[in-house]
């Protein structure tokens, strides 16, 4: 990614763009470490004062992994579905035949 050019890069004043991960608050010196200096400071800019909740991404994103799932279900393969994604056969059997509530 170019930060060069990106609009969130003004976010930020240049004399903060010489600060140093060690001389960062603790609370943003993790965040640093990840993903580094200069796009924590952005995220700072934008999100300070808020309370920001990042909720778990694999619980977030657990429709995805059953679309895909029930994508490739061939009617078949729950046994070899299971195996690639980790999960017991009468999970996958329950991902791509949900019961019918009445």
């Amino acid at each position: 990614m170019n930060t060069q050019n990106s609009p969130t890069r003004d976010l930020v004043p240049r004399w903060m763009r010489e600060v140093s991960q060690e001389q960062l608050p603790e609370v943003y010196q993790e965040m640093a470490e990840v993903i580094g200096v200069e796009p924590t400071m952005r995220l700072a800019q934008v999100f300070s004062g808020n309370s920001v909740y990042f909720p778990k991404l694999d619980r977030s994103l657990l429709e995805l992994r059953n679309q895909a799932i029930r994508r490739d279900f061939n009617g078949a393969n729950i046994k070899e579905l299971a195996r690639r994604w980790g999960l017991s056969a009468r999970h996958v059997r329950h991902i791509v035949n949900p019961p019918r509530h009445a």
